[in-house]
């Protein structure tokens, strides 16, 4: 069930970022990958294993409408629902009866400025090596970070279940263009109630 779910997410994550592969002219996108790592490790990460609030000293404001919008239907009343930096981001944290999660998506249109910048080359090394030093040491790798290609991390699974997972893709950034925005983030671990 939990693995039917994820696999839908990556879907409907490769679906909403499919469509900024194609756009005309190259925007400029800035070198933030520390920020990236950031809000990977330290806050999405740092929510699900150790309850610590994401996102601290980041700018958040209030949901749009559109915002909302972007999110999974499962997503959009449940956990916490914020713009980070503009509009272009929509963050959400929380549970549910399945899983802890946190998520950065990108929506769109959006002028904005693309916050999440990364050099497309030696990203999925860079990320895989953060990713194995907490236990996500199984990975699903395409040749290149493209918002064309699923990139998921996980730890192994047991009894069939993979309790902590990830997914990062590009949000923004053209085919052959060094920097791509890396504006779809989840990070999420199962959640097991007690049977009773």
């Amino acid at each position: 069930m939990h693995k039917a779910i994820w696999l839908g997410l990556t879907t409907f994550l490769s679906l909403v970022s499919s469509p900024l592969a194609s756009a005309s002219e190259p925007p400029s996108i800035e070198d933030n990958e520390t920020l990236v790592m950031r809000i990977i490790f330290d806050d999405c990460l740092g929510f699900i294993q150790k309850d610590i609030m994401p996102f601290e000293g980041l700018s958040l404001s209030p949901i749009t409408a559109q915002g909302r919008d972007t999110l999974p239907v499962r997503r959009r009343t449940n956990g916490e629902i914020r713009h980070l930096f503009s509009d272009r981001y929509v963050v959400t944290w929380g549970e549910d009866n399945e899983s802890r999660y946190c998520m950065v998506l990108t929506s769109l249109p959006s002028d904005k400025p693309m916050m999440l910048g990364v050099k497309r080359e030696g990203f999925l090394e860079r990320l895989t090596k953060r990713a194995d030093a907490v236990g996500m040491t199984e990975n699903d790798l395409p040749a290149e970070f493209s918002p064309l290609h699923t990139t998921g991390w996980r730890e192994p699974y047991d009894d069939g279940m993979s309790e902590l997972r990830m997914v990062v893709m590009p949000a923004g950034g053209q085919d052959g263009q060094e920097m791509v925005d890396a504006g779809l983030i989840m990070v999420a671990a199962d959640v097991y109630s007690p049977e009773g």
